[in-house]
């Protein structure tokens, strides 16, 4: 594939002073100045590949007497120059890949603002019937069969509760691989016995028309989170939430976690045994 190359992104070319020229301001890539330079900059608008180039430096920027090539060359490899196809590629990454949501009343507002987060990112299939990953979201304690029937269908999933004034993320369930909400449920109750009584009722009463006691501003970050343990799934990154809860609030700047580990008294590592 051709070498389309193109100044960094977001990134403007200024003069800094009468030998150097300068590209970007966090902080900035400074290069020497020469003849024809700002003008062979000035052409790299990401459409034009290398050969094109040298036809119109040799046309139009006569003054430039350093080679092309090896000048972008230079320029890439000092970061300045980046090739437009494999920015592009990185942007397209989640073109293709597939969300899904389940949500309760009263969890609109956070699903909407996930979403929105979600798509700025790049993601765009929000609304698989046959997702990657299921978020599911609700305005207090869900009724445990929503996570069984993902489990059982071996599907990823990531439980978020609106919890009062705080927002619950995790565990971020991969069946068989990760501990699972049951597992979270068990150690609950090895400290709290009676979370086993609590838990036959959780989901059955319904939840207020929206969830008053949540800081917007902690709704806001609380998504901010949740979309980026979405994108890290799907980029195979680093997992906070994979046999841990991440929970935001009462204030958009207050995180707490907590390890959750498989519980001997659950069978979920067990679903793909052979």
């Amino acid at each position: 594939m051709a070498f389309r190359p193109a100044l960094r992104p977001g990134a403007p070319l200024l003069r800094r002073d009468a030998t150097h020229l300068q590209i970007g301001t966090s902080p900035g890539i400074v290069i020497a100045d020469r003849p024809g330079l700002g003008a062979l900059l000035r052409l790299l608008d990401g459409v034009r590949d290398t050969e094109r180039l040298q036809q119109l430096v040799a046309r139009d920027v006569p003054e430039l007497h350093a080679d092309v090539a090896s000048t972008l060359a230079e320029l890439r490899a000092v970061g300045a120059v980046v090739d437009a196809d494999a920015a592009e590629a990185v942007r397209r990454r989640f073109d293709r890949r597939r969300v899904g949501f389940v949500v309760t009343p009263g969890a609109a507002g956070l699903v909407a603002t996930t979403r929105a987060a979600l798509v700025s990112a790049g993601l765009h299939d929000l609304t698989s019937s046959d997702p990657e990953l299921l978020v599911i979201v609700s305005h207090g304690e869900v009724e445990r069969s929503v996570y069984e029937l993902a489990s059982t269908r071996g599907l990823d999933h990531l439980p978020v509760v609106v919890d009062e004034d705080r927002v619950r993320i995790g565990p971020l369930v991969r069946p068989g691989r990760t501990p699972c909400v049951t597992c979270h449920d068990l150690h609950r109750a090895d400290w709290d016995p009676a979370w086993t009584a609590i838990v036959p009722q959780l989901g059955s009463r319904p939840p207020l028309v929206r969830p008053a006691a949540l800081d917007g501003l902690a709704l806001h970050a609380a998504a901010v989170e949740v979309a980026a343990e979405v994108v890290a799934l799907l980029d195979d990154d680093t997992l906070r939430t994979a046999g841990h809860c991440l929970v935001v609030g009462p204030r958009h700047d207050d995180r707490a976690s907590w390890p959750v580990a498989f519980h001997h008294r659950c069978a979920c590592d067990l679903l793909t045994a052979a």
